[in-house]
């Protein structure tokens, strides 16, 4: 990568900082590697690291300084705070580790919540049969008791019932989406890897 990729890279990868701040970063480090030399520039590019990540260096340095220079209501700088901390974590974090540490936290909480639909499923399919199995014991001692335990019984089986085929059809459908999106986030990298060289 020559320092005319690197640099109009790094202008989209800062492409929501405001204009004048965009254009003060590029032309410091346009400079700073025009300075390097011919020789210096793959060098001084290495010690940078990728536009992306020296771009989310600089977005999380305009961050903190924005919640510096705040002066407004406290509840908006309480917000403008949150963003410069949770910006300046992920600049300190590669981009593949923060990829495979959001993956990895999207996969817990789908199989979390699959768990839990398929484990209410359950409990109320099994409570409603117990519930169904009490009414016929009660049917002796009192009628009317009997029916309601038996119509929560027979609701409580068709709840769970359908809330099985409906964790069924959502994981189905939440998969395919979790694996379209991580295969257009593949893509997404692949295509820019094929357009820099």
């Amino acid at each position: 990568m020559n320092t005319q990729e690197y640099i109009n890279e790094l202008k989209i990868q800062l492409r929501k900082l405001p204009d004048d701040d965009r254009e003060d970063a590029i032309s410091y480090y346009f400079e700073y590697l025009a300075e390097a030399g011919p020789d210096g520039t793959e060098e001084a590019m290495e010690k940078l690291g990728t536009p992306a990540e020296l771009a989310a260096g600089i977005r999380a340095d305009q961050a903190m300084m924005d919640f510096e220079d705040f002066e407004g209501p406290r509840g908006e700088a309480v917000k403008t705070g949150v963003r410069a901390v949770w910006l300046a974590g992920l600049a300190a974090v590669p981009r593949t580790v923060l990829a495979v540490f959001v993956s990895v936290i999207v996969i817990i909480v789908f199989f979390a919540v699959m768990i839990a639909l398929f484990a209410t499923s359950v409990a109320l399919i099994g409570g409603g049969g117990f519930s169904l199995v009490g009414s016929v014991w009660l049917i002796p001692l009192d009628w009317a008791t009997s029916m309601f335990y038996g119509g929560t019984g027979l609701a409580a089986i068709a709840g769970g019932f359908l809330l099985f085929f409906f964790s069924v059809w959502c994981s189905k459908h939440l998969l395919h989406a979790i694996a379209d999106v991580f295969n257009g986030i593949r893509r997404k990298r692949e295509n820019r890897v094929y357009i820099r060289r």
